[in-house]
């Protein structure tokens, strides 16, 4: 199922495009025309322009993890048809495609929701690391709580900001 555009004009079709671009730059030109209902030409073209202007978009070619090579991924490539901003984004999010090939799903937000109810569960009650006199180490998640930690008993916080 492809997105139908023709009653956009073309700067409406061109912003969708740079949307979308944005958003995963790493998918093919074919894959977000297939998308979007537009020319691969057209993308490449839109593609090449915003990549003259790498001071404004040059990030974005930067991708530590090549989602589009998972397996599941590769087998099923229609799930990338129709999909939306924020299923793109969430079919991206590590460990969605893992969980996506678990539960043989389609639906990329619906894995990433079993995920975060999965982190939530696990982190409910967090690993006590060392217990030592009065110094307890705690490894959870501060978002879902530690319910062991009670209030203004904590001298000192470890975080790790590249976690999600």
């Amino acid at each position: 199922m492809t997105k139908q555009i023709k009653q956009l004009n073309r700067e409406q079709r061109r912003k969708l495009i740079i949307n979308k671009l944005k958003i995963s730059p790493e998918l093919s030109d074919r894959a977000i025309a297939k998308m979007l209902g537009v020319s691969p030409t057209t993308v490449g073209t839109i593609r090449r322009e915003l990549s003259d202007k790498d001071d404004q978009f040059g990030h974005l070619n930067i991708n530590k993890y090549d989602w589009t090579q998972h397996p599941y991924l590769k087998a099923h490539p229609e799930i990338l048809e129709g999909l939306s901003d924020a299923s793109l984004r969430a079919l991206k999010a590590p460990g969605v495609l893992d969980k996506m090939q678990e539960r043989q799903s389609k639906s990329p937000r619906y894995c990433q929701i079993i995920l975060r109810k999965e982190k939530s569960e696990a982190n409910k009650h967090s690993d006590i690391i060392i217990n030592r006199n009065d110094i307890k180490i705690f490894q959870g998640d501060l978002k879902t709580g530690l319910h062991e930690i009670k209030d203004e008993s904590i001298n000192l916080v470890f975080i790790d900001p590249h976690t999600t």
